[in-house]
Protein backbone atom coordinates (compact mmCIF):
# COMPACT_ATOMS: atom_id res chain seq x y z
CA UNK A 1 0.00 0.00 0.00
CA UNK A 2 2.89 2.38 0.77
CA UNK A 3 4.40 1.76 -2.65
CA UNK A 4 1.11 2.60 -4.33
CA UNK A 5 0.87 5.78 -2.26
CA UNK A 6 4.31 7.05 -3.26
CA UNK A 7 4.03 5.90 -6.89
CA UNK A 8 0.68 7.59 -7.28
CA UNK A 9 1.84 10.75 -5.50
CA UNK A 10 5.02 10.98 -7.57
CA UNK A 11 3.24 10.54 -10.91
CA UNK A 12 0.49 12.99 -9.96
CA UNK A 13 3.12 15.39 -8.62
CA UNK A 14 4.91 15.35 -11.96
CA UNK A 15 1.63 16.01 -13.76
CA UNK A 16 0.88 18.89 -11.39
CA UNK A 17 4.38 20.28 -12.00
CA UNK A 18 3.73 20.04 -15.72
CA UNK A 19 0.69 22.30 -15.30
CA UNK A 20 2.87 24.85 -13.51
CA UNK A 21 5.60 24.57 -16.14
CA UNK A 22 3.15 25.15 -18.97
CA UNK A 23 1.79 28.24 -17.24
CA UNK A 24 5.35 29.45 -16.67
CA UNK A 25 6.06 29.17 -20.39
CA UNK A 26 2.86 30.85 -21.59
CA UNK A 27 3.90 34.40 -20.60
CA UNK A 28 7.03 34.02 -22.72
CA UNK A 29 4.82 33.33 -25.74
CA UNK A 30 1.99 35.74 -24.90
CA UNK A 31 3.44 38.31 -22.46
CA UNK A 32 0.53 40.76 -22.60
CA UNK A 33 -1.74 38.56 -20.49
CA UNK A 34 0.47 38.03 -17.42
CA UNK A 35 -2.20 38.35 -14.73
CA UNK A 36 -4.61 36.16 -16.71
CA UNK A 37 -2.02 33.35 -16.76
CA UNK A 38 -1.55 33.70 -13.01
CA UNK A 39 -5.27 33.30 -12.33
CA UNK A 40 -5.59 30.42 -14.79
CA UNK A 41 -2.56 28.68 -13.26
CA UNK A 42 -4.06 28.96 -9.79
CA UNK A 43 -7.39 27.53 -10.96
CA UNK A 44 -5.72 24.76 -12.98
CA UNK A 45 -3.39 23.64 -10.19
CA UNK A 46 -6.12 23.65 -7.55
CA UNK A 47 -8.46 21.73 -9.88
CA UNK A 48 -5.76 19.20 -10.75
CA UNK A 49 -4.82 18.63 -7.11
CA UNK A 50 -8.48 18.24 -6.15
CA UNK A 51 -8.94 15.72 -8.96
CA UNK A 52 -5.86 13.72 -7.93
CA UNK A 53 -6.97 13.63 -4.29
CA UNK A 54 -10.51 12.54 -5.22
CA UNK A 55 -9.23 9.82 -7.55
CA UNK A 56 -6.86 8.43 -4.93
CA UNK A 57 -9.62 8.55 -2.32
CA UNK A 58 -12.00 6.61 -4.58
CA UNK A 59 -9.57 3.68 -4.60
CA UNK A 60 -9.63 3.52 -0.79
CA UNK A 61 -12.33 1.88 1.28
CA UNK A 62 -12.05 4.67 3.83
CA UNK A 63 -10.35 8.02 3.23
CA UNK A 64 -10.09 10.37 6.19
CA UNK A 65 -9.21 14.05 6.29
CA UNK A 66 -5.71 13.17 7.49
CA UNK A 67 -5.14 10.68 4.70
CA UNK A 68 -6.40 13.21 2.16
CA UNK A 69 -4.15 15.93 3.53
CA UNK A 70 -1.13 13.63 3.59
CA UNK A 71 -1.71 12.53 0.00
CA UNK A 72 -2.38 16.07 -1.22
CA UNK A 73 0.72 17.44 0.47
CA UNK A 74 2.85 14.58 -0.84
CA UNK A 75 1.64 15.30 -4.38
CA UNK A 76 2.37 18.99 -3.78
CA UNK A 77 5.83 18.17 -2.46
CA UNK A 78 6.70 16.03 -5.50
CA UNK A 79 5.35 18.77 -7.74
CA UNK A 80 7.32 21.48 -5.92
CA UNK A 81 10.60 19.57 -6.26
CA UNK A 82 10.05 18.94 -9.98
CA UNK A 83 9.03 22.56 -10.54
CA UNK A 84 12.09 23.88 -8.66
CA UNK A 85 14.35 21.79 -10.88
CA UNK A 86 12.60 23.20 -13.93
CA UNK A 87 12.96 26.77 -12.62
CA UNK A 88 16.71 26.25 -12.42
CA UNK A 89 16.86 24.87 -15.97
CA UNK A 90 14.52 27.61 -17.22
CA UNK A 91 16.58 30.46 -15.80
CA UNK A 92 20.00 28.98 -16.39
CA UNK A 93 19.75 27.35 -19.80
CA UNK A 94 16.45 28.02 -21.57
CA UNK A 95 15.71 31.69 -20.87
CA UNK A 96 18.69 33.29 -19.09
CA UNK A 97 17.62 36.73 -20.34
CA UNK A 98 14.63 36.69 -17.96
CA UNK A 99 16.95 37.25 -15.00
CA UNK A 100 18.45 40.25 -16.79
CA UNK A 101 15.01 41.71 -17.52
CA UNK A 102 13.88 41.20 -13.93
CA UNK A 103 17.09 42.78 -12.66
CA UNK A 104 16.67 45.84 -14.84
CA UNK A 105 13.09 46.25 -13.67
CA UNK A 106 14.14 45.92 -10.01
CA UNK A 107 16.94 48.46 -10.46
CA UNK A 108 14.53 50.88 -12.15
CA UNK A 109 12.08 50.56 -9.26
CA UNK A 110 14.89 51.03 -6.73
CA UNK A 111 16.08 54.18 -8.52
CA UNK A 112 12.54 55.55 -8.70
CA UNK A 113 12.27 55.31 -4.92
CA UNK A 114 15.67 56.90 -4.39
CA UNK A 115 17.49 53.75 -3.33
CA UNK A 116 21.12 54.04 -4.44
CA UNK A 117 22.06 50.57 -3.17
CA UNK A 118 22.07 49.10 -6.66
CA UNK A 119 25.50 47.56 -6.00
CA UNK A 120 23.90 45.14 -3.53
CA UNK A 121 21.32 44.20 -6.12
CA UNK A 122 24.03 43.55 -8.71
CA UNK A 123 25.78 41.15 -6.30
CA UNK A 124 22.58 39.18 -5.83
CA UNK A 125 21.78 39.02 -9.56
CA UNK A 126 24.73 36.79 -10.34
CA UNK A 127 23.45 34.17 -7.94
CA UNK A 128 19.77 34.49 -8.83
CA UNK A 129 19.59 31.23 -10.84
CA UNK A 130 20.74 29.45 -7.67
CA UNK A 131 18.32 31.27 -5.35
CA UNK A 132 15.17 31.09 -7.47
CA UNK A 133 14.68 27.31 -7.29
CA UNK A 134 14.77 27.48 -3.49
CA UNK A 135 12.33 30.38 -3.43
CA UNK A 136 9.98 28.57 -5.80
CA UNK A 137 10.28 25.35 -3.77
CA UNK A 138 9.41 27.19 -0.55
CA UNK A 139 6.59 29.10 -2.25
CA UNK A 140 5.10 25.94 -3.78
CA UNK A 141 5.34 24.04 -0.49
CA UNK A 142 3.49 26.77 1.40
CA UNK A 143 0.74 26.84 -1.25
CA UNK A 144 0.64 23.03 -1.28
CA UNK A 145 0.22 22.95 2.49
CA UNK A 146 -2.64 25.45 2.43
CA UNK A 147 -4.47 24.03 -0.58
CA UNK A 148 -4.08 20.42 0.61
CA UNK A 149 -5.52 21.34 4.00
CA UNK A 150 -8.55 22.91 2.34
CA UNK A 151 -9.11 20.21 -0.29
CA UNK A 152 -8.69 17.32 2.15
CA UNK A 153 -12.07 18.17 3.62
CA UNK A 154 -13.71 17.68 0.22
CA UNK A 155 -11.89 14.50 -0.73
CA UNK A 156 -12.59 12.47 2.39
CA UNK A 157 -14.79 9.40 2.27
CA UNK A 158 -16.72 8.50 5.37
CA UNK A 159 -16.09 5.30 7.26
CA UNK A 160 -18.81 2.65 6.84
CA UNK A 161 -21.03 2.39 9.96
CA UNK A 162 -20.01 -1.18 10.79
CA UNK A 163 -16.36 -0.87 9.78
CA UNK A 164 -13.96 -3.26 11.48
CA UNK A 165 -10.27 -2.56 11.04
CA UNK A 166 -9.51 -6.31 10.90
CA UNK A 167 -11.55 -6.79 7.74
CA UNK A 168 -14.70 -8.34 9.24
CA UNK A 169 -17.82 -6.34 8.52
Amino acid sequence: MKTDFWNSAAVNGLLLALVSIIFMLLPTVLPRYGWVWTILKLVATISALAYFMKQYGKEQEYFSYGQGFRYGFTVSFCSAVAFAVYVFVHQTYLFPETIQLQTEAAMQIAQNYGNTGSMDLEKIVGKMPLYMPFFSLFYALIWGLIISAILANYSKKEQPPFYDSEGDE
